[in-house]
């Protein structure tokens, strides 16, 4: 049942373009499917004691977004193309920029799932494959997330877990891959 929903849930994303891929050494690696749109964060108040945040809510914050946003996040990543490696998570800013822009508009072909550890190849159409591990061996951190258009999330976790859930929603109720 678990990997059923995994595939199907991945499936829906088949032959769709990736786009908007954005590298950060703090938030890891995301990339959106889909047709884009507009969110729009109006400026707010708060209490808080900090200059930045203070600034921060100050001010407009606007974000286009897919329809599926894939975030690849408390994981080891290495993006290669027919068998030749592009850049790894630990790699230069320029060399993961560079991969980045070959990855670029590529379509997703297949997802496969390590029921074990959670471990995720992404195969897309040109020839690039992206592959995510867990950094420890005894790590039950999500290794990606992918944003669903009616608000679920869908994670796994480095223990061979995952969840399915409303992005609203608190508890975490992990269930095995396999």
């Amino acid at each position: 049942m678990s990997k059923t929903l995994i595939e199907n849930s991945f499936q829906q994303l088949y032959r769709k373009p990736c786009w908007g891929l954005h590298f950060d050494s703090q938030l890891n690696l995301s990339m959106n499917f889909g047709k884009p749109s507009l969110r729009i964060r109006e400026p707010f108040s708060t209490a808080s004691k900090l200059v930045v945040v203070r600034r921060m809510a100050a001010r407009r914050c606007v974000t286009v977004r897919g329809e599926w946003w894939l975030w690849i996040y408390c994981s080891f990543w290495r993006l290669s193309t027919n068998s030749t490696l592009l850049a790894t998570s630990s790699s230069s800013s320029r060399r993961i920029e560079r991969a980045l822009k070959q990855l670029d508009g590529e379509a997703l072909e297949a997802v496969t799932v390590n029921p074990a550890t959670g471990a995720t190849k992404f195969i897309f159409d040109l020839g690039c494959a992206l592959e995510c591990r867990r950094f420890e061996r005894d790590s039950d951190a999500e290794l990606w997330m992918l944003y669903k258009p009616r608000g679920y999330v869908l994670s796994a976790r480095g223990n061979g877990t995952f969840t399915h859930e409303r992005a609203s929603q608190a508890g975490h109720q992990a269930r095995p891959i396999a």
